[in-house]
């Protein structure tokens, strides 16, 4: 299979293959051992994003999105769970991983005063930059992302470009190895849509950043 139809192939993968969401536990610390199925990586993406765009004010948004926290209904039971980007586990070896409640709580401390920026903001680039001029320490460069989207899911925004961060930058970097961005693309911080092979171009931004991330492994095949 050449590189156009395996990517091709990957793109049909995130759009339409099942995905199975796994919490052993809720926000609570709580154990749930549910599976959620999706029908696709890309439609948990929408689930995910749009409780944001459901929530009653912007105060909560923040709250929520700072905290990493979002709710999904599932055969009959709402779960309130926390996204695994910030979550907080340890690795074999006792490396820590994610980001503390203390520091989440920093941030929304930091943010809720800039609630007239927000609401004055024109684009997902506005929102980013409000979130990354008020981070605090061990809030990076995902977490700014992260929280950035989810707010701008309220607002009625979506980035333009590609933000590159963990995951999405390694997904990049495996493309640029095998001649599919060209050199130097995956250093910088956002990339535009154009910079992408054509069959990953079908994909929204958002979608793109998602994709990157979820199958750098297999990108990097």
């Amino acid at each position: 299979m050449n590189s156009t139809k395996h990517l091709e192939y990957l793109v049909n993968l995130y759009l339409k293959q099942d995905y199975t969401l796994y919490k052993p536990q809720n926000e609570f610390s709580e154990e749930i051992t549910q599976k959620i199925t999706f029908i696709s990586r890309a439609d948990f993406q929408h689930h995910y994003l749009n409780f944001y765009r459901t929530l009653p004010s912007l105060e909560q948004v923040i709250i929520y999105s700072c905290r990493a926290k979002f709710k999904i209904f599932y055969d009959g039971h709402e779960y309130e769970l926390k996204h695994s980007h910030q979550a907080e586990f340890i690795e074999l070896g006792g490396v820590k991983h994610g980001v503390d409640n203390g520091t989440l709580q920093l941030m929304i401390d930091n943010i809720m005063p800039k609630q007239r920026e927000l609401t004055c903001a024109n684009s997902f680039d506005d929102v980013y930059n409000v979130i990354k001029e008020n981070k605090v320490i061990k809030f990076g460069e995902l977490a700014i992302y992260d929280t950035a989207i989810r707010i701008s899911a309220y607002l009625g925004f979506s980035p333009s470009m590609i933000y590159l961060h963990a995951g999405t930058r390694i997904g990049a970097i495996n493309l640029e190895e095998k001649g599919l961005l060209k050199k130097g693309a995956s250093s910088q911080e956002k990339l535009p849509v154009s910079e992408f092979p054509k069959p990953i171009q079908k994909l929204e931004p958002t979608q793109i950043e998602n994709f990157l991330c979820s199958f750098k492994k297999a990108l990097k095949k």
